[in-house]
């Protein structure tokens, strides 16, 4: 299929740029991150997914964050920062933020981009660069203190990932600090700027193209499954509230893939959001 080729070759390009010549990725665990999300380039949440696991992991971090927006770009259009993904510790939960949108006008947000690349926040109550309202969301949040990651595609801003502590002042992992501005820079922007880009030009061609997909054709079970990821959940999310096995969720969305005539998750899920907004006549709410 067409699809198949065009992410073969996205892959082949990003794999040459990531792991080949001077500006290759060097820092071990990066090139393993690097090489996981090549795998996912046709689903951006599938993404950032992986990486807030991976920093949550890498950092010993209590909850982590991420999305695409935070910032200004160059003709002074304000693209806010929405949470698209979050993980936590299972032994240390806090308050959700997945959705919650923070103004990329905010002094505190641009203060990120404005530093050399990673912004590290002691003490959140005492952040002079935070307004009033942002520290207060951000401590019912349960957030004491938190690095911030500004993520790019070399020069170009894509979005930001952001690790929070509910004690002050935690022990940072300095050696993971400073790798993570380049690696933010070379590598996690150019994938999740990638992914959005194919996630997009996949939906725009198919959108010309499928024939109308039919929901009558999945089995109740299939359905389930299907309006659960259409609202973004994981497999591993998907098995744990039907208390099923990630094989037995991984088995259904094949089948849900190809009675619906796609093989790519991100299309899937496009997909999925067309029919039950034509089914409703409105909008889905967003995520």
């Amino acid at each position: 299929m067409l699809e198949d080729h065009d992410i073969l070759v996205l892959q082949r390009q990003l794999r040459r740029r990531l792991f080949e010549g001077e500006r290759a990725i060097t820092w071990r665990p990066g090139r393993e991150l690097a090489a996981q999300l090549l795998l996912y380039l046709d689903d951006p949440q599938a993404c950032w997914r992986i990486s807030v696991q991976w920093l949550r992991d890498t950092l010993d971090a209590d909850r982590v964050d991420a999305g695409f927006g935070g910032y200004v770009d160059a003709s002074g259009r304000l693209h806010d920062y929405v949470v698209a993904a979050e993980v936590q510790r299972p032994s240390q939960p806090l308050p959700a933020v997945i959705g919650l949108r923070f103004s990329a006008a905010n002094p505190g947000i641009r203060a990120v981009w404005s530093g050399s690349g990673i912004a590290p926040i002691i003490d959140v109550s005492q952040e002079r660069s935070f307004t009033q309202e942002l520290r207060a969301t951000l401590m019912q949040a349960g957030t004491a203190s938190k690095l911030a990651v500004p993520v790019h595609d070399e020069d170009r801003p894509v979005g930001m990932i952001c690790a929070d502590w509910h004690h002050r002042a935690p022990r940072w992992k300095h050696a993971v600090c400073d790798e993570l501005p380049d690696l933010a820079r070379t590598a996690l922007g150019p994938l999740l700027s990638a992914a959005h880009r194919f996630a997009q030009a996949q939906s725009e061609r198919a959108g010309a193209t499928d024939h109308p997909a039919n929901l009558a054709a999945l089995t109740p079970a299939e359905l389930k499954v299907a309006k659960l990821a259409a609202g973004g959940l994981s497999y591993k999310e998907i098995a744990r509230q039907l208390d099923r096995s990630l094989s037995t969720i991984d088995h259904q969305l094949r089948s849900i893939r190809e009675k619906l005539g796609t093989r790519s998750t991100a299309r899937l899920v496009h997909m999925l959001s067309e029919l039950n907004t034509s089914a409703t006549g409105r909008s889905a709410p967003p995520q």
